[in-house]
């Protein structure tokens, strides 16, 4: 069953966990954030460290959880706050799109809208 690959990648996001991230990821694994750029697994093992240095509280909390014979889809909020402050706090309703491989990710898709993300970088 995907839910339980789903779910460990996310406790591994949300531990910033990243060796096991590294591991969970497929050789072919691609991220695509709310832009739709995209990432290969080599890419996104800095793209992982670099995300928690700038947001080392983020968190992925889960609402819903849909999947079928071809991916999963994760209904939630993430929220973090840009280099810890406080004061630049964000949280907003984001969905994830997943793709498991032999009981890896091969992608990883996000949907939200980064606004408040970006603006607590300013």
């Amino acid at each position: 069953m995907n839910k339980d690959t789903v779910f460990a990648f996310v406790e591994a996001i949300n531990n910033q966990d990243l060796p096991l991230l590294i591991q969970m990821m497929s050789e072919d694994f691609q991220f695509i954030d709310t832009y739709g750029e995209k990432e290969s697994k080599e890419q996104m093992k800095i793209g992982w460290q670099t995300y928690f240095e700038w947001f080392p509280d983020y968190f992925i909390e889960v609402h819903d959880y849909v999947e079928n014979d071809n991916l999963s889809v994760i209904i939630g909020k993430a929220s973090a706050s840009y280099q810890g402050k406080q004061s630049r706090y964000w949280e907003f309703p984001a969905c994830w799109k997943a793709v498991i491989k032999e009981e890896q990710v091969q992608l990883w898709q996000v949907f939200c809208d980064s606004k408040k993300q970006l603006d607590s970088m300013k």
